[in-house]
């Protein structure tokens, strides 16, 4: 079988080519972007989500495409549209003219109407995956953590460990749903080889939801330590990140206020029943990465 893969620098694609690579009915192709992929025993070609000719090299001779590429920060949501949405078309029409059966589309658990130009471009994505004519699968991950996971909640759990203060977008009410990094790698695979699964949209978020406040208050106490909250307005945190962003200091760009607070699912109750899904709890995956 032979599997692309976009996206392949990013941190979590990484951690899946691992696991994939001993699975030795794959052949993995990567396809890279910006950032220079090397891996052992994959085949690697360069493409861009907006040029359909790159795209169309890449799918030739691929029974399957797994794609992760997509555009998390920008201060321009214009831009999200034309590399999730657009790029994802663009690699729709590429996996179609080359023949590919399979396509499996890793969006977001924020994918929705009011979560902001990302979270709309995802879920535009989505519908473009679904019209595709294709045997899809759609896969939904929550706030991912662990090693080699995206920076936002490692860097959360990282702030707690080290500092007394912790800041606190809006009313600490905003909802998590934090998944170990190995849980939704596994998760992955397993919805990637299983020859039965298609046409489905599965969400891989962890076993609990905490709000903001309670996140933090487990963190802290996991690692035996008294935090304070400092809860900042949103519209304050969402009007600085756009100055600091005009700036080109892209810490936080305007668009991530509205995704961490809009209302997200968290029943994964059909993934647990179709892939025998069994995420662990935060201080299991805290115990995993930490060590302690």
């Amino acid at each position: 079988m032979k599997l692309l893969i976009t996206g392949a620098s990013s941190s979590l694609a990484r951690r899946l080519v691992v696991v994939l690579q001993e699975r030795r009915e794959l052949s993995i192709r990567l396809l890279e972007y910006r950032s220079p992929v090397r891996m052992e025993s994959c085949e690697t070609v360069s493409g861009n989500m907006n040029d359909p000719e790159s795209l169309n090299r890449a799918c030739q001779g691929m029974d399957r495409v797994l794609h992760l590429a997509a555009l998390t920060h920008s201060c321009n949501d214009a831009e999200y549209f034309r590399v999730n949405r657009e790029g994802t078309q663009n690699l729709i029409d590429a996996c179609v003219l080359a023949g590919v059966k399979r396509f499996v589309y890793i969006s977001s658990r924020t994918a929705s109407l009011d979560g902001g130009g990302y979270a709309r471009s995802k879920l535009e994505a989505e519908e473009c995956v679904k019209k595709a004519g294709l045997s899809w699968l759609i896969l939904r991950p929550s706030e991912v953590y662990g090693q080699g996971a995206g920076d936002t909640l490692n860097r959360l759990i990282e702030w707690v460990r080290r500092y007394h203060f912790v800041p606190v977008i809006g009313t600490g009410k905003a909802r998590f749903s934090p998944v170990y990094i190995d849980d939704v790698v596994s998760a992955m695979t397993r919805s990637i080889l299983d020859e039965g699964l298609e046409n489905e949209t599965l969400l891989l978020a962890g076993p609990e939801e905490l709000t903001f406040d309670e996140l933090v208050d487990r963190i802290a106490e996991y690692f035996s330590v008294k935090r304070s909250k400092i809860h900042l307005p949103a519209d304050l945190v969402k009007f600085g990140a756009a100055v600091l962003s005009s700036l080109g200091i892209k810490i936080l760009v305007p668009d991530q206020i509205p995704r961490l607070l809009c209302s997200k699912d968290q029943d994964i109750s059909k993934t647990s029943m179709l892939i025998s899904y069994a995420p662990r709890k935060l201080e299991e995956g805290m115990a995993a990465y930490w060590h302690i």
